[in-house]
């Protein structure tokens, strides 16, 4: 990029700016600064009316250039026609107006430019210009650009920009717990309430994430049907629908609906595109969805109780489980057949492998190869050809790969059935193995030409479906699953439970209370205590069953730990449970309480953790620390989740959108990248490419619907706020040694009185509203900020806990609009 001094033609404003200045601020013979930190006059707001300048209404800068969130350089293009020294009037003037929203003393916007292709003026934003010449004599080398590359070259810029950053950070931040005794005092535990203690093996039957012992007993009684899947209110349905990313390359995405009755897409492309086709190629079938959506129990759905039973008398089946596969997949074909082939006998019991007419289908074609060989030990000993063939066979089978394709060939030829292969739990593999993974079936199918069905995580397909080996998958048909939600997931389970607990005997069982008292109960007691603990967390007319079905999202996986870490907390009053279950009353599982277990789990305190996330936090490696980062982000992309961002799908934001947005809000770029990358690695927001261990800045990124209730629901909730605290940077020591006094008490006693949480939450808000008010930007007041919306969130949980019998005023709440 360079200015064409031998052949510059100018006539208007625009021809300056594409001409002359553009290349003057980009070009790296010029004052080389990145493009991406060059911003146009729609970036801006117009100044207020400013009769000096000569203007009757609001002025823009043509260009602004922006360094460590600072806009450091205005530049003004005039016409050919008009002098240089209005621009540079102008520049001084919107420089000005910047300035003085800033801390007295700080002058971000420092540098002025200004030229109508003729002439430049360059300087400083309260003072003459301290360069003036003529455009011409800005060649490489001369003298003119030698002292305007000294002034505001990319380096001068960024220098002062450093230097502006370090009269804004403010003062050194500390968590309270770091006062308290530090990390160790966050791993202080709790022990499990003893009630629930018989619970236990049913909470592993019916409630463990992994579901290896009772799988069948789920598929068969508890399995949950997209026909019966619950929706919510509007927003929040809106954020846990899935939508289907309409970036697929070449692919064809179908929806799998797995109804009570059957699922016709899965059936019909066994029945028609495999079954009746020619089988010399095998088939390969993508299954993808969110990790924890349900795609292993979708599969033993379908074989147990979907699948017609015409096909299911000619459909053999085999599962091959990642989760027990080598810790690297190269060169585990061995591996992989000998699963195959102990699968294979374990589920279809109907065949004997060891059978004389199995084994001679399994190696017809290996026997029918050596047919000359075999003609020739008969010549001189029948017996000896009926050893070689004997031989012959023993090494077949004592070879995985070749009884792998043997019992392939069996099921396929011989016996004309459909033979189908699942790659299962692919998707928990890390995502090295998750791609050889995907090398290694296309290996298999090659071998077998069976029916291979690979299971996928959504963001391992997203991110490599145009690059090796996933590119030879492009023009397949993939199938997508929705996971159920955590209501009815929860419901069925519990359902399962209590019959379960009917069914036993009742024991003689007793527990003991904070007081020291040990209580008698029956297996009815418990059975009540179930009905009531879920009657109590999804009462639809509580909030707490939108922050639960918000938390556990997609994964059902963490919707069922979720859940078993309710009913097992220390959290969870055993005096309360002996007062109202065995009395026959409800159980009084109020939101609070269930928000502490959700935050602490079986901790003391608050770190940051499985389920509720500290908005309050940043990255140690800010260079500006502010404790309304994380929440600026959630509230910009919850904001604009019904617009589309650069990739033209609704919600999705490239972060060069959001890093734009937020550096007018005084955030720099790479603190931004930072709070993204903490948001996606918490499950707050996605990428694009559906990646959840981190974001750069070529990704786009939607708020998820546990960003949503953090920072609609959460953050005026007076238990979380209170509990955030423990972790959340501040930088008044007063503050910060206030809130650890109160850890440290907590941690004694078991709990702090009420008005002392009060106190700590109130100096909280009046701490955030000073770092919020010497944080302002130019453009704060221009813009609803998220800032200004959680600490009205603050302000009301405040009110309610100071005064709890008065009654709400319902004011509309603008993320619900």
């Amino acid at each position: 990029m360079h200015i064409d001094l031998e052949g510059l033609v100018l006539e208007t404003e625009a021809d300056v700016e594409q001409k002359v200045i553009l290349p003057l601020l980009s070009g790296s013979a010029y004052l080389d600064i990145p493009v991406a930190k060059v911003k146009p006059k729609q970036y801006l707001a117009p100044t207020p009316l400013n009769k000096k300048a000569g203007k009757t209404s609001g002025n823009y800068p043509d260009f602004s250039v922006w360094f460590r969130s600072f806009p450091c350089l205005v530049v003004e293009a005039k016409s050919p026609e008009v002098p240089a020294e209005t621009g540079y009037t102008e520049a001084q003037l919107y420089a000005q107006f910047l300035n003085q929203h800033y801390a007295s003393g700080l002058n971000p916007a420092r540098f002025v430019i200004a030229t109508n292709g003729i002439d430049i003026l360059a300087g400083h934003w309260d003072s003459k210009p301290m360069l003036e010449g003529r455009v011409i004599d800005l060649a490489p080398q001369t003298q003119l650009l030698a002292a305007l590359q000294a002034l505001c070259n990319r380096r001068a810029l960024d220098l002062h920009a450093v230097s502006c950053l370090s009269q804004a950070r403010g003062r050194r931040a500390t968590p309270p717990y770091n006062l308290s005794g530090g990390q160790a005092i966050l791993r202080a535990t709790l022990r499990p309430n003893e009630f629930a203690a018989p619970l236990a093996p049913l909470l592993q039957r019916y409630f463990s994430p992994s579901q290896n012992a009772n799988v069948k007993e789920i598929v068969e009684r508890a399995y949950v049907s997209s026909d019966e899947v619950t929706e919510y209110d509007r927003i929040l349905e809106s954020l846990l629908k899935e939508r289907v990313s309409a970036r697929r390359g070449g692919g064809v995405i179908e929806q799998l609906h797995p109804e009570r009755s059957g699922e016709e897409t899965l059936e019909r492309t066994i029945a028609e595109e495999f079954a009746k086709a020619n089988r010399e190629a095998g088939h390969l079938q993508l299954i993808q969805g969110a990790v924890g959506s349900g795609k292993s129990l979708f599969m033993e759905r379908y074989k147990q109780k979907l699948q017609p039973a015409a096909a299911k008398a000619v459909t053999k089946w085999a599962t091959i489980d990642f989760n027990n596969a080598p810790v690297t997949l190269t060169n585990a074909e061995k591996w992989l057949c000998q699963t195959f082939i102990d699968s294979f006998e374990q589920e279809n019991p109907d065949i004997d492998l060891s059978d004389l007419s199995a084994i001679r289908g399994m190696f017809s074609r290996n026997i029918q190869r050596r047919k000359a060989v075999y003609a020739e030990f008969e010549k001189s000993s029948t017996a000896r050809s009926a050893e070689a063939k004997a031989e012959d066979i023993a090494k077949w089978l004592d070879d995985p790969q070749e009884t792998t394709r043997g019992i392939a060939e069996y099921i396929l030829g011989s016996r004309r059935e459909a033979l189908v292969v699942i790659m299962d739990n692919v998707d928990r593999l890390d995502l090295p193995n998750q791609l050889a993974a995907f090398q290694l079936t296309l290996w298999f199918m090659q071998l077998t030409k069976a029916f291979v069905i690979l299971q996928m995580r959504d963001e391992t397909y997203e991110r490599f479906k145009d690059k090796p080996p996933l590119d030879t998958y492009r023009t397949g048909v993939i199938f997508h699953i929705s996971p159920p939600r955590f209501v009815d997931v929860v419901k069925r389970r519990l359902e399962l439970s209590i019959d379960s607990l009917s069914a036993e005997p009742d024991g003689d069982r007793s527990y003991e209370i904070e007081t020291g008292l040990r209580i008698r109960y029956t297996q009815a007691d418990l059975i009540n205590f179930l009905r009531q603990l879920y009657d109590a967390l999804f009462d639809r007319r509580r909030n707490i069953s939108r922050v639960l079905e918000a938390l556990a999202g997609r994964d059902v996986r963490r919707a069922l730990t979720m859940f078993q870490s309710i009913i097992t907390s220390g959290h969870l009053s055993a005096t309360a449970i002996a007062s109202n279950t065995l009395g026959g009353g409800a159980v009084q599982l109020k939101e609070h309480i269930i928000l502490k277990i959700l935050m602490r789990t079986n901790h003391r305190l608050f770190a940051e953790g499985d389920f509720v996330h500290n908005i309050f936090s940043y990255d140690d490696a800010c260079e500006k620390p502010d404790n309304f980062l994380l929440i600026e982000l959630l509230f910009y992309l919850f904001q604009n989740r019904k617009s589309p961002g650069n990739l033209g799908i609704e919600g999705y934001f490239s972060c060069y959108q959001v890093i734009d947005a937020l550096q007018k809000l005084g955030y720099v770029p790479d603190d931004v990248l930072l709070g993204l990358n903490r948001l996606v690695k918490s499950d707050l927001i996605i990428t694009d490419r559906m990646n959840s261990t981190g974001v750069n800045v070529e990704d786009s990124v939607k708020i998820l619907a546990a960003g949503w209730v953090h920072l609609r629901i959460l953050s005026g909730r007076f238990e979380y706020l209170y509990g955030v605290l423990a972790t959340t940077p501040i930088a008044r020591l007063e503050v910060a040694q206030q809130i650890a006094d109160l850890l440290r008490i907590e941690l004694e006693r078991g709990d702090v009185q009420y008005f002392q949480k009060i106190r700590a939450v109130d100096a909280f808000l009046r701490y955030l509203w000073e770092e919020h008010s010497n944080a302002k930007t130019p453009f704060s007041d221009s813009v609803d900020t998220g800032a200004e919306y959680v600490m009205r969130h603050i302000h009301e949980a405040l009110e309610q806990a100071k005064n709890p019998s008065k009654a709400k005023e319902f004011e509309p709440d603008i993320l619900d609009l």
